[in-house]
């Protein structure tokens, strides 16, 4: 459900009812003595909304923190979709310093191995990294933006946040793949 993973929903309705509750466990004071029972059940009610907002609170935190990953499914879309395009040339650039991202440069190679036939150029060397995916495209790699489309919308459906970009610096027909740090 696509609904219980998206951090900043599951941060906000957290946050919604820690105000919601600690407000209701805060307004039970100002109830006259004679109505325990009612109170008594709103000060469990409330209760209850707070500890489900912090609960809330915690898995948008928790997958914050999750590392990026592509399924074995995630990778064969990937590279099908990478198939699509044979004339064009990938390159796949990380660091080896954040293991993380090196992790996901690994499993990008190999789906545009399986997507292209050939193995990519890799490089773990750069000094800078870029906040997550980076589709940098060289002289009509993409004029139709059909490439960027197909791979950029299989990588965000990943949990994985890409940007393009265009560069005289590349060859013709090439796409670097720069996978930086997670956002």
């Amino acid at each position: 459900m696509i609904l219980f993973s998206e951090p900043s929903l599951l941060n906000d309705v957290g946050r919604g009812l820690i105000v919601l509750g600690l407000v209701g466990a805060v307004s039970l004071f100002f109830f006259p003595v004679g109505r325990r029972v009612l109170e008594r059940s709103l000060g469990v009610l409330f209760t209850l909304v707070v500890i489900g907002g912090v609960a809330l609170t915690w898995r948008a935190e928790k997958l914050r923190n999750a590392d990026r990953d592509l399924t074995p499914a995630q990778q064969a879309a990937l590279g099908k979709a990478i198939g699509q395009f044979p004339a064009v040339k990938f390159e796949v650039l990380t660091s080896s310093g954040d293991r993380e991202a090196y992790a996901l440069a690994l499993k990008m190679v190999d789906a545009v191995k399986a997507g292209s036939g050939a193995t990519p150029d890799f490089d773990e060397w750069m000094p800078v990294l870029p906040v997550g995916v980076v589709l940098v495209l060289g002289k009509d790699a993409d004029p139709d933006h059909t490439m960027v489309d197909a791979v950029g919308r299989l990588l965000m459906a990943a949990r994985i946040a890409v940007i393009s970009d265009r560069t005289i610096e590349l060859d013709e027909h090439t796409v670097r793949i720069v996978v930086g740090e997670k956002p």
